[in-house]
């Protein structure tokens, strides 16, 4: 428990968000051939004196969600032990993040994607250093950030309207510095929000005795 009116600092928040999520070896390991399961890695990066979410924008060349903002991940397969290395692994093949530049936290309950049923797993991660962020251009147009404290301003809440068909409908979304967080992302985004009972003042922890 923090003193009342003491802003935590960066480590005393981490832990304290730590406790708040579920250890990674709760998340049970896809069965062999599960085509049906993906992992997404939660980025948190210690910027400008906050904590940031790194999050991506899908390059328009891909075959589903194009453009779309995402957060750095993908789907299980061979070559990985678990959901954790999965998410390990596409984050560095997508933004260049290497996996040992990444202390996991914890993870959260994910949910499954409407158009094809692919379960989604989200785990918490900080990034250590200053990582050399190199998108793939072949799945990734853009790299940008949000500090936590705006993900949590509902000052930042809107909706986009998606267009598919013919039709379109109106979906809530965040919209920080021109990008748009709807969907998945905005699902994900939002669980983890309330699972740590983020505010604006908890959100922006001091940078004191941070290392």
């Amino acid at each position: 428990m923090h003193e009342a009116g003491k802003i935590p600092t960066i480590r005393e928040y981490l832990e304290s968000l730590r406790r708040k999520l579920a250890p990674v070896e709760s998340v049970p390991r896809p069965a062999r051939g599960d085509k049906k399961s993906a992992a997404v890695l939660v980025p948190l990066m210690h910027r400008h004196g906050t904590l940031e979410v790194l999050y991506t924008r899908r390059s328009d060349r891909l075959a589903s969600h194009t453009g779309q903002v995402a957060f750095p991940g993908g789907r299980f397969d061979w070559r990985d032990t678990d959901l954790l290395a999965a998410a390990l692994r596409e984050t560095h093949e997508e933004v260049g993040i290497e996996p040992h530049q990444v202390r996991v936290l914890g993870t959260f309950p994910g949910r499954r994607t409407n158009a094809t049923d692919i379960a989604v797993t989200p785990f918490v991660g900080v990034i250590e250093g200053d990582p050399q962020l190199r998108p793939d251009p072949k799945e990734v147009a853009e790299i940008f950030h949000v500090p936590l404290q705006a993900l949590s301003d509902p000052r930042y809440r809107g909706s986009y309207r998606w267009k598919r068909n013919g039709t379109s409908s109106d979906y809530p979304a965040i919209l920080y510095a021109g990008q748009v967080i709807w969907g998945l992302t905005y699902s994900l985004t939002l669980t983890f929000l309330q699972l740590i009972g983020a505010r604006a003042h908890a959100a922006r922890p001091s940078s004191n005795n941070s290392k």
